[in-house]
């Protein structure tokens, strides 16, 4: 029988939480697993923010990420499996 572990709550900023994702994406493969309940927090936290501040991304006919946000900016990059996932 499985043992229910205690639940944690953290607070992070919008910095702290890509630092943390930007380490859990590049870490080695047996050990994302176990990160994969914190990965999808902070990819739900992310996709929030983004649907809050206006941010859109479309992705391109070359399979390419556009990210836009309402004051114009435009950023044009490879995606992450995060992002192609529900996108």
């Amino acid at each position: 029988m499985a043992t229910k572990l205690p639940n944690y709550t953290v607070t992070v900023n919008a910095f702290e939480a890509g630092v943390l994702m930007g380490m859990i994406e590049s870490a080695e493969e047996r050990l994302k697993p176990s990160l994969r309940g914190l990965r999808g927090q902070l990819i739900a936290m992310k996709r929030d923010l983004e649907k809050a501040e206006g941010v859109v991304k479309t992705i391109l006919p070359n399979g390419m990420l556009e990210i836009k946000d309402v004051d114009g900016n435009r950023i044009i990059r490879a995606p992450y499996s995060w992002e192609i996932e529900g996108n």
